[in-house]
């Protein structure tokens, strides 16, 4: 088979219009994204809704700590993700079947493990996160429930990973919107009706993943990856598996991490008084949804660089970068307009508080600085990502944030007579220590050495 061939289950990212191509290709993960943003948002509506307090705080605190777990597992499957989309993309079919194959036996061993961690060590977990006392079973009852349910939650995030990588974002999207409307029944149905407080959402969140699982796996079963695949390439293969791990690992560490240094910014906020936690809060949810375009373009260049990479067109990956950084700045480049001529619109959608809507338009007055500057960032790391660099996006990452984002909140914080402004400097200027360390980096080619993850298998393997 030829490299022009095209993957008959999915998008060809490797020939024709790259523009096109790439945002026909990001469209489901946007809305992928915003459903997995919905999603949460109609669990903690619920249980606000129909349970108490502690219910309400419990889930808030539990999913924190299934979210850990959650940006582990997402993490390694874009390892997996990585080499298939390379092997597509050089129209290797044998060794798609191979990674397909591997995938299933370190996926199944994976949830395994981080469902006994899980058993073991949520209740140290809910210690250290100082869950208020009337909520501390509530929050047991969540994290057991979720716990014996991620075997599940890591094969529906898996199987649509590896769909991805093969270029087709739309049965993903199909399988997320499966999940959403089974969970929001459970909810309704748990919840609102039986009363289960926190235990019916978690158990609401698992069946509707594991239903969305097994349909995929249906789906799958029928429609086929566009290549043969059979029961005899589900088998361990030691560099395959290597391989995976050494592009995953760092993807889920830098998401772990960076998730927590989150949660110090929010110590560090919550220290100013309840106004300014407030403010913080409402900031953020709206920087969330700003960010999900961003999001969705950096995810879908990942696999399309892959690709790409896979099929020998390093030039095509370059162009593509930056078709998709262009594309990102102009969208949030049209959000820091917004905020900067209109920084309360968005926060009085919120909140009827004149003081928690004044704080927070100068909140997003220096955020929305961060988004235009992050559009770029994001496209580097999901460029960087396809081409199998991730240990290098996670160190600069982490520099970034850890010696950077989270040392200037806290120092901005201490400025008298400081305010959200000025604290809310301290994204774009981490963001600014971002983009040179990967401009560097990308700009000196870096990124070419030791490209091809297929050619370090056959080597191990010779």
């Amino acid at each position: 088979m030829s490299r022009t061939d095209k993957n008959s289950s999915g998008t060809d990212l490797v020939n024709g219009r790259i523009t096109s191509t790439l945002l026909a290709f990001s469209v489901p993960f946007l809305f992928s994204s915003l459903l997995q943003t919905l999603y949460g948002t109609v669990d903690t509506l619920t249980v606000g809704h129909f349970s108490s307090t502690a219910s309400l705080a419990a889930v808030s605190t539990g999913a924190q700590v299934l979210s850990l777990m959650t940006f582990l597992a997402y993490g390694l499957s874009n390892g997996a993700t990585v080499l298939l989309g390379q092997a597509i993309g050089a129209q290797d079919h044998k060794k798609a079947a191979k990674i397909v194959g591997n995938t299933v036996i370190d996926f199944a061993v994976v949830s395994v493990v981080l469902m006994l961690f899980l058993v073991v060590l949520y209740p140290t977990l809910l210690t250290m996160l100082n869950v208020p006392e009337a909520a501390v079973e509530e929050a047991r009852r969540y994290c057991l429930i979720c716990a014996f349910g991620i075997p599940l939650i890591v094969g529906y995030n898996t199987v649509g990973a590896l769909l991805r990588a093969i270029g087709d974002s739309k049965s993903p999207l199909l399988f997320v919107g499966v999940a959403c409307v089974i969970n929001i029944i459970g909810d309704l149905l748990l919840t609102g009706v039986f009363k289960l407080g926190a235990a019916g959402v978690a158990i609401a969140t698992v069946v509707a993943q594991g239903s969305s699982f097994f349909f995929s796996l249906l789906f799958i079963m029928k429609r086929g990856m566009g290549f043969e695949f059979t029961r005899k390439d589900i088998r361990f293969d030691k560099f395959t598996t290597q391989q995976i791990f050494r592009i995953g690992v760092p993807m889920g560490l830098q998401s772990i991490l960076i998730n927590l240094s989150f949660l110090f910014i929010t110590a560090i906020i919550n220290s100013m008084g309840l106004t300014a936690s407030a403010s913080m809060g409402i900031g953020d949810k709206i920087v969330g949804f700003a960010f999900l375009p961003q999001n969705a373009i950096s995810g879908a260049l990942a696999v399309m660089v892959a690709q790409n990479i896979g099929a020998r067109k390093p030039d095509r990956a370059i162009t593509a970068l930056k078709v998709g950084s262009l594309v990102c700045f102009v969208i949030e480049v049209l959000f820091l307009a917004f905020c900067q001529i209109w920084p309360h619109v968005l926060p009085s959608l919120f909140t009827e508080d004149g003081e928690v809507i004044r704080l927070t338009g100068l909140y997003m007055k220096a955020y929305s600085i961060d988004a235009a500057l992050t559009a770029v960032t994001f496209c580097m790391g999901g460029f960087l990502n396809g081409c199998g660099k991730t240990t290098f996006n996670m160190v600069q990452n982490l520099i970034s944030t850890f010696l950077g984002r989270v040392p200037a909140t806290f120092l901005l914080s201490r400025i008298p007579d400081t305010n959200l402004f000025l604290i809310g400097l301290a994204a774009p200027a981490s963001t600014l220590m971002t983009i040179m360390m990967v401009g560097i980096y990308i700009g000196g080619g870096h990124w070419k050495k030791n490209l091809y993850a297929d050619e370090s298998i056959e080597a191990a393997e010779q």
